[in-house]
């Protein structure tokens, strides 16, 4: 099997890093991929594979459908893949060939690697469907750097008519070695909140300070202590982060400002921890507030769940990257990821489900969401023959890959 696949991802290796290229080049925000929709269209449409049309300017849902006999139980399997293809709002700093021609807007994610590689892997599905006993839907998602577009996706019905049952997505790793891939089962991702605190006070010049109220020093105090709930509040042994990343306010060197503005995230894994974090956020900001003669407003905003993989699924997944890969190829990482990922919402909708990580460290580690991260092109092939060999697994009731 593992010769028979590698053969076939072969056949598409190049096609994979000449889409990864093009991606790459005309990267797009979330929600405006207007110019990526149509290229996996385009791309889609010549391979002849079925495009489905939904209710959104953006994003592209796929069917391939298997003609091979289901022999086992039950009616023939329905299952998803999934790839993310927005960019993010930085200007890059590659100087590969392939940059960005937008200004502003680059691939820092990887999320060009994952659309190629769903792109080459329904290119061999298609290949191969008279062996497939069951139904491929592929989802080219969009926003998933908003956290928002998965949820979009499904409530436009893309999970319906066929059902799909079981669902895998990858997503490109740097704490995993190129060449390899990573599992996790269970909580794997974080919970992402956001909150916002506005600090109102009474503004004044800054010569006369006991003539206002200190909105800003009052966010600062606030800075502060927000750290103390995860030092001395939150059990050590649960994992959970709180990070203030902006603060906002004052227009002049001498003038005491009216009012201040905190922002951050919240991410954890349990839904008590969540809920007890956002009440001390808010109780905090207050007494702060009164205490500096102000008033706080928080705006506390519940975002996305933690990404949960299936155990069994995950397991699936391993068995079958373990195949096409070698067991030394499978990382079995340690530690979830404090990371959020709008996947989660799929794996809320399917009965199995699962994300894993494809390696893309090389010598040179640079971090994702980086000016200088570009998804290596040798991670390509690794996702495409991971993607196949699971989705034989399931379908494929001959255990065969010969045309």
């Amino acid at each position: 099997m593992r010769e028979q696949v590698w053969k076939l991802v072969e056949e598409v290796k190049d096609y994979a890093v000449r889409a990864r290229h093009h991606i790459h080049q005309h990267p797009e925000l979330g929600f405006r991929e207007r110019e990526t929709t149509a290229f996996i269209k385009k791309e889609l449409g010549e391979a002849g594979i079925e495009v489905v049309p939904i209710n959104m300017e953006t994003g592209v849902l796929a069917i391939i459908r298997g003609t091979a006999e289901w022999r086992g139980q039950g009616t023939p399997p329905v299952i998803g893949l999934r790839a993310d293809m927005d960019a993010l709002p930085i200007q890059e700093t590659t100087g590969v060939p392939y940059s960005s021609q937008n200004p502003g807007v680059m691939h820092a994610c990887g999320h060009d690697g994952h659309t190629a590689i769903l792109l080459a892997t329904a290119k061999v599905l298609q290949k191969i469907r008279h062996k497939l006993a069951g139904t491929v839907k592929l989802f080219f998602q969009p926003a998933e750097e908003t956290l928002y577009g998965a949820a979009k996706m499904i409530e436009c019905g893309v999970l319906d008519n066929p059902k799909v049952e079981s669902i895998v997505a990858l997503h490109g790793g740097v704490e995993v070695p190129l060449g390899s891939i990573g599992v996790y089962p269970g909580p794997f991702m974080a919970s992402g909140d956001t909150f916002k605190v506005n600090m109102v006070g009474k503004g004044t010049h800054g010569a006369y300070p006991h003539r206002g109220a200190d909105a800003l020093s009052a966010a600062a105090q606030a800075v502060i202590s927000l750290q103390m709930i995860l030092a001395r509040e939150i059990d050590a042994n649960e994992r959970a982060v709180v990070s203030v990343c902006q603060i906002h306010s004052g227009s002049a060197f001498n003038v005491v400002p009216g009012e201040a503005e905190i922002a951050g995230t919240v991410r954890c894994f349990s839904p008590e921890i969540r809920k007890y974090i956002r009440e001390r956020i808010e109780s905090i900001c207050n007494d702060i507030a009164s205490s500096y003669q102000c008033k706080a407003i928080c705006d506390y905003t519940f975002g996305i769940p933690p990404v949960v993989n299936h155990e069994d699924e995950t397991e699936r997944l391993a068995t079958a990257a373990t195949d096409v890969l070698g067991e030394e190829k499978v990382v079995r990482l340690t530690k979830p990821l404090m990371g959020s990922e709008d996947f989660a919402y799929f794996l809320q909708k399917v009965n199995r489900g699962v994300i894993f990580r494809l390696g893309v460290a090389g010598e040179e580690i640079i971090p994702l969401h980086n000016p200088k991260f570009n998804f290596p092109d040798e991670a390509l092939p690794v996702g495409v023959a991971v993607f196949v060999r699971y989705v034989l697994d399931v379908l494929n009731p001959q255990n065969n890959t010969k045309a």
